[in-house]
C-alpha cells in the first residue's frame, strides 16, 4: 500500500535551475585555528527527517539528543535555520518536508546567510522516493547534492559539513536505490576535502528496520540514534571547526 506521506510531497519548484558555482579555496590562515571550544552554529538541513516529522506529528527529530549529546560535552550550540519545528527551544532547522535536493538548493541562501559555522546535510529520500523522474535521474541525485554543498561552500569556505548516508526503508526496491545513492557519498565528500574543504561523511544508514515509524521516517529510538550518530561525528571533528563567521 502507497503511503500519503509528507516526506514524498513534491513542491513546484523542484525544477529551479540555479547555475553553478566555482569555488574558492578556504583561508589557510583560518584553518591553521584549530580550536577546540568554539560556539557551534548548527544548520540541520535536509527534508521530512531534519524538521522531525513522525506518524502525523512534528517532534524534535534527532536535533534534540544532538543538542542535549554536545552540551553534555561542554559545546555551547545554536541551531539556525528559516523553519521551526518540535517543542524544543532551540527549534531552528532547515528542514523541508517533501523536497528534493534541487528544491532546497533553491532556497538555500537565507539559510546561508545565518552563517553557520557546522551544517549537517539528510537529504535524497524524496529524489529517490519519487521514482526516476527526468530531467532529475535517481543516478544525478548525487551530483545534484554536489551542487548544493558547492553552493554553501562558496559563500561559507570555512565552514565544516557533515553529509549523511541517508537512513533506511522498509521497501526493499527502495532501498537497493538508497544503497547506491549512499555508496556515491564518499566519492561526493573526497571531490571537496581534495581541494582543501571541511566535509566529512556521517552514516546515518545503520538506522532502520525497528527504528522506524512507517517505510520512511524514525521514530523516537531512530530519531535518538541518529542525533547519537551526528553528535559523535562532530565532537570527533571538532579540531577542524573554526568559530562562526562574524
Amino acid at each position: 500500500m502507497k503511503l500519503a506521506l509528507p516526506l514524498t510531497l513534491l513542491s513546484l519548484s523542484h525544477n529551479l535551475a540555479v547555475a553553478p558555482v566555482t569555488l574558492g579555496a578556504p583561508s589557510t590562515s583560518t584553518l591553521s585555528k584549530r580550536q577546540t571550544n568554539v560556539p557551534l552554529r548548527i544548520l540541520p538541513l535536509g527534508d521530512s527527517i531534519t524538521y522531525g516529522y513522525m506518524q502525523g506529528q512534528s517532534t524534535n527529530g534527532y536535533r534534540q539528543e544532538l543538542r542535549e549529546k554536545l552540551i553534555a560535552a561542554g559545546k555551547t550550540v545554536d541551531f539556525v535555520g528559516t523553519l521551526r519545528s518540535g517543542n524544543m527551544a532551540d527549534n531552528e532547522n532547515e528542514g523541508h518536508s517533501g523536497w528534493v535536493i534541487s528544491q532546497v538548493r533553491g532556497v538555500i541562501q537565507p539559510a546561508i546567510a545565518l552563517k553557520p559555522n557546522v551544517v549537517l546535510i539528510h537529504l535524497a529520500t524524496n529524489d529517490l522516493n519519487r521514482g526516476n523522474n527526468p530531467p532529475e535521474p535517481d543516478a544525478q541525485a548525487p551530483t545534484r547534492l554536489g551542487a548544493l554543498i558547492d553552493d554553501i561552500l562558496a559563500k561559507l569556505p570555512n565552514a565544516a559539513i557533515f553529509v549523511a548516508k541517508i537512513v533506511q526503508t522498509t521497501n526493499g526496491g527502495l532501498q537497493q536505490k538508497f544503497n547506491t545513492y549512499n555508496a556515491a557519498i564518499p566519492g561526493v565528500v573526497k571531490a571537496r576535502t581534495d581541494k582543501g574543504f571541511k566535509v566529512f561523511v556521517v552514516d546515518q544508514s545503520v538506522v532502520g528496520g525497528s527504528e522506524l515509524s512507517d517505510y520512511l521516517h524514525p521514530n523516537a529510538a531512530g530519531y535518538k540514534h541518529m542525533g547519537d550518530i551526528w553528535a559523535a561525528a562532530v565532537l570527533n571533528n571538532t579540531a577542524s571547526i573554526t568559530a562562526p563567521p562574524s
